[in-house]
């Protein structure tokens, strides 16, 4: 499939191209908050941890006073202070 098919689609459904090529993304903001498009469902969630299952992976998110402010399906914000975001044990913060 070509990027401009893909980016059609995208623009569709109303999400990223990165979305729909890796099926989740997501994006770390100022150090306090993490937004998760693209996952399916909770993995693990505690004040130091928030881990979402996505494909056959999961992605955990490290830090303190951690809080889904916000949880829909496929969808994610993460809030408190993030230490760092793995997925399968890389660290990518």
């Amino acid at each position: 499939m070509s990027n401009s098919f893909l980016q059609c689609v995208a623009n569709v459904c109303g999400v990223e191209l990165a979305t729909l090529i890796k099926d989740y993304k997501y994006s770390v903001f100022g150090g306090n908050t993490v937004v998760v498009e693209g996952h399916s469902g909770i993995a693990d969630y505690s004040t130091e941890t928030v881990s979402f299952s996505i494909r056959k992976s999961v992605l955990r998110i490290r830090g303190a006073d951690l809080r889904i402010k916000c949880l829909e399906k496929g969808f994610a914000v993460v809030t408190g202070e993030v230490r760092s975001v793995e997925v399968d044990g890389e660290k990518r913060l």
